[in-house]
């Protein structure tokens, strides 16, 4: 089983509607493909407009940004800590 912790931050944190998350999934590691799978079906908001996508956010495992581990195919094993923040932010010009 894998427990891993998610922080979620800007448009994911809305959209979960939650800022951390303390997840158990079965099997002994997962990719982050499988994660953000998991956090889509998790969503309030069936919806996700794609939100929930590499190219809109900014993943961090362990302090490392996830594309320099792999990128969709890293690797998320017990223990591990992931945040995840959309890149496209609100606001005002």
């Amino acid at each position: 089983m894998v427990k891993i912790r998610v922080r979620l931050l800007g448009g994911v944190k809305r959209l979960l509607g939650r800022d951390v998350i303390d997840l158990d999934a079965q099997g002994e590691v997962m990719t982050l493909k499988d994660l953000l799978s998991l956090l889509a079906s998790m969503s309030m908001n069936r919806d996700t407009n794609g939100l929930l996508t590499p190219s809109n956010l900014l993943v961090v495992i362990n302090g490392k940004e996830a594309s320099l581990l792999g990128g969709f195919d890293a690797v998320i094993k017990d223990g591990d800590q992931v945040s995840i923040l959309t890149v496209v932010h609100g606001g005002c010009l």
